[in-house]
């Protein structure tokens, strides 16, 4: 979801890498649950995290590289990239929503340069993967 992959595909991932996994179930749970794109149907919050909260709730980020405070620059943790740069692609999405307004704020009081610093970054991840 944070990294923009199509919310199908990955249906179509779960539906052809598990056994068990049946259409009824695992459409409702991945397009709604997991990608949040059933905008909201299924779940009134996306399931989405900067690297400062998996930080702060887990020992994921102890020993890596990436610095879970950063939102910019060489250390900084590429998912607060993806998490900020989420909240700016569907800032209009989420302002009326009572659980995200906040962040959405949060991103929009950034300045323009961390801004596009962070949109520019995460486009460039994204391409790397071979998402774009």
């Amino acid at each position: 979801m944070l990294a923009g992959v199509h919310a199908r595909k990955v249906a179509d991932w779960y539906l052809a890498m598990f056994v068990d996994a049946v259409d009824w179930a695992s459409n409702p749970n991945t397009i709604g649950m997991s990608q949040h794109a059933d905008h909201g149907v299924v779940g009134t919050k996306p399931y989405a995290a900067s690297g400062k909260y998996i930080g702060r709730m887990s020992n994921y980020c102890k020993g890596c590289r990436y610095d879970p405070r950063e939102k910019t620059g060489e250390s900084a943790c590429p998912f607060n990239t993806l998490y900020w740069d989420f909240m700016l692609r569907h800032a209009d999405r989420f302002r009326s929503n009572r659980r995200m307004a906040m962040m959405v704020k949060n991103a929009e009081k950034m300045n323009k340069e961390t801004r596009v610093e962070l949109t520019t970054r995460a486009t460039e991840l994204r391409e790397s993967w071979g998402i774009v």
